[in-house]
C-alpha cells in the first residue's frame, strides 16, 4: 500500500490476529508456567484428562475473543497536527504525540513477523518516559511510506497529495556491511566473562523459580552438587572453569551473529540507516541532526583486528537511554574518520593538547578500589597467610588498574567540540559539539579543594560526560566558556 491516508482512522493489518493471539500465549505462559509445572507433576488434583481439555479449550476461547477485540479497538491517525493511537477494549488508552516532537521512526521484524511479511513501526520522541508508541503489524510498504511521510513531516491527507508524494529517492550510499569474517571477529573480542556471569545469573533465576515449585528436590539436588565439588580434584575445577570459558565464548559468537547479521550502516542525504539481525531485524533511522554524541571504543583484541565499536547516542528521556543507543561494531578507523567528519565537520581536535586528570584521581581509584577491601576483610583473616598473599596480589592489580584509567582519562576540547577519553584495559571515547551541552555543573569535594581541583558534569539530550579531578583553574575557565557557548549559541540542538 503506498501513499496511506493518515487522516482517516486506520487498523493494523489483518495479521496483526496472529501476533495478538500468539502475544497472548506467551504471557499466559509466562505468568502461569509455574503453575502448570505443578499441575503436570501432581496429577492426583486433576486425575481426570478430560478437565484438561476443557481448560484448553476454554484459555483458546478466551484468547481468540481477546485477540479480535484487541485488534478491532487498536486504530491510529493524523489529526491536528498529531499523531494518535488509540488501543485498548476494557481499559481505553489514547496515545498522542505532536508531528514536530517525533524524534525517530524505526522499524523491526521478529522470525514471526518475516514470516508473515509484517514489521513492528516504534515511535520516539525525546520527552517520552518509556519507547510506548508501537505499532506491531503494519505491511511493509505501508510502514515504509508512513515512516517517510512522519520523518519528513509531509502528511498524506488523501489523493490530492499523490502527485507531491510521488517523487524520486536519492539512493543511500553504504558505508559499513559485516561479513561472516567481520561477525567472527567482533564474537572474539566481545567481554566473554559478562556474558558468562549473564548465563549464570539467568540459570540462577531460573533454579530459584524451580525451587519454589519442587523446594525438597532441589534442595537434595544442590546439596549433592555442592558436595561432589568439594569432594573433587583440582583437575576438574580447572576443567569446569574452561568449559565456562568455551561456552561463555560460543554464547558470545551467537549473540552477535544473532544481533549484527547482514549488518549495513547506509547513509541518505542527512541521515543514517542501520539495518541488522537474524532473527529480530531491526531498521533504525538516525537524523545526523538528532544525533548528539557519537561513543567509540576499542580493547586488546579489537585492536589486533583493527575494530572500533561505535555507538551514536540520540536525544532521549531518562528512563529511556539504553533503547536509544544505536552502535556499529566492526568499523575500521576509515569509517570513524567517515563518520567523525559527517558529524562533525573538519577534526580540529586531534592535533589539540590533551589535558589529564590529576595524579591524586588515581590515588583515589586505588583507595577505593584497593586499600578499602583490604581494610575491611583484614580484622577478619588477619591469621591466615593466604589472606597476606591474596592482599598483596590484590592491592598490586588494584593499583596496576587504576594507573590504567588515570593515563586514559583526558579531554581535548576546540572552540566547537569537546572530546573526552576513558577506560582501562580497553578505551572509550565520547565527542560532541560544544552547541549541544544543554548544562555544565562545576562540582567539587572538600578533598579536591585542598589541593585545588575539581571536576565537571557536561550534560546533554543523550545524556552526561564527567571531567574528573582536573587543575581548579582550568575546570573554571572551562566552565565558564561553556556556559557562554550554550546560552549565546543561535544552533539547533535537534
Amino acid at each position: 500500500m503506498n501513499n496511506p491516508d493518515l487522516s482517516k482512522p486506520t487498523r493494523q493489518s489483518v495479521k496483526g490476529l496472529a501476533l495478538i493471539f500468539i502475544q497472548g500465549v506467551r504471557q499466559s505462559i509466562r505468568i502461569f508456567w509455574p503453575l502448570v509445572l505443578m499441575l503436570v507433576f501432581q496429577k492426583e488434583i486433576f486425575a481426570n484428562n478430560l478437565i484438561w481439555v476443557f481448560i484448553g479449550i476454554a484459555v483458546f476461547i478466551m484468547l481468540i475473543i481477546h485477540s479480535i477485540l484487541f485488534y478491532l479497538n487498536f486504530y491510529f491517525h493524523v489529526s491536528g497536527g498529531e499523531f494518535i493511537l488509540k488501543k485498548g477494549y476494557l481499559r481505553k488508552k489514547t496515545l498522542t504525540i505532536p508531528l514536530e516532537r517525533i524524534q525517530s521512526v524505526n522499524t523491526k521484524q521478529n522470525l514471526l513477523q518475516q514470516i508473515l511479511n509484517v514489521v513492528t513501526l516504534e515511535i520516539d520522541t525525546a520527552g517520552t518516559a518509556a519507547k510506548e508508541l508501537k505499532i506491531h503489524a503494519l505491511e511493509k510498504s505501508f510502514a515504509t511510506e508512513l515512516q517517510n511521510q512522519l520523518r519528513s513531516g509531509k502528511i498524506n491527507k488523501g489523493s490530492e497529495d499523490k502527485e507531491q508524494a510521488e517523487f524520486i529517492e536519492p539512493e543511500e550510499e553504504l558505508i559499513l556491511k559485516l561479513d561472516p569474517v567481520d561477525l567472527l571477529k567482533i564474537g572474539i573480542s566481545q567481554n566473554h566473562l559478562r556474558t558468562g556471569l549473564i548465563v549464570l545469573a539467568f540459570g540462577f533465576q531460573i533454579f530459584q523459580k524451580v525451587e519454589d515449585v519442587f523446594k525438597g528436590k532441589a534442595d537434595e539436588y544442590s546439596g549433592e552438587f555442592v558436595n561432589y565439588m568439594s569432594n573433587s580434584s583440582l583437575a576438574l575445577i580447572i576443567f569446569l572453569l574452561i568449559f565456562f570459558l568455551i561456552i561463555s565464548i560460543l554464547i558470545s559468537l551467537f549473540r552477535t551473529v544473532f544481533k549484527y547479521f547482514d549488518f549495513k550502516l547506509l547513509k541518505k542525504e542527512n541521515a543514517y540507516r542501520v539495518v541488522a539481525g537474524l532473527v529480530n531485524k531491526r531498521n533504525v533511522v538516525m537524523p545526523l541532526n538528532k544525533i548528539q554524541e557519537l561513543n567509540w571504543e576499542t580493547g586488546p583484541i579489537k585492536k589486533q583486528f583493527g575494530i572500533y565499536n561505535l555507538v551514536f547516542k540520540q536525544a532521549v528521556s531518562g528512563q529511556n537511554r539504553k533503547v536509544q543507543l544505536v552502535d556499529a561494531p566492526g568499523c575500521l578507523s576509515k569509517h570513524l574518520e567517515l563518520l567523525k567528519t559527517d558529524l562533525f565537520g573538519e577534526d580540529n581536535l586531534s592535533t589539540n593538547s590533551k589535558f589529564f586528570s590529576n595524579n591524586y584521581y588515581f590515588r583515589r581509584l586505588w583507595i577505593l578500589s584497593g586499600w578499602f577491601p583490604f581494610v575491611f576483610t583484614a580484622p577478619f583473616l588477619y591469621t591466615e597467610w593466604l589472606f597476606w598473599l591474596l592482599a598483596f596480589v590484590w592491592l598490586a592489580a588494584s593499583a596496576a588498574y587504576s594507573f590504567l584509567i588515570l593515563k586514559k582519562r583526558y579531554f581535548q576540547i576546540h572552540n566547537t567540540q569537546i572530546r573526552i577519553s576513558k577506560g582501562a584495559i580497553s578505551q572509550k571515547w565520547k565527542q560532541m559539539e560544544l552547541f549541544k551541552i544543554q548544562s555544565v555543573e562545576f562540582k567539587q569535594t572538600i578533598f579536591q579543594k585542598r589541593r585545588s581541583l575539581a571536576s565537571l558534569d557536561l550534560m546533554n539530550a543523550s545524556g552526561s560526560m564527567t571531567i574528573p579531578y582536573i587543575d581548579e583553574s582550568i575546570a573554571k575557565l572551562i566552565y565558564d566558556y561553556l556556559l557562554f557557548h550554550t546560552e549565546t549559541s543561535g544552533k539547533s540542538w535537534m
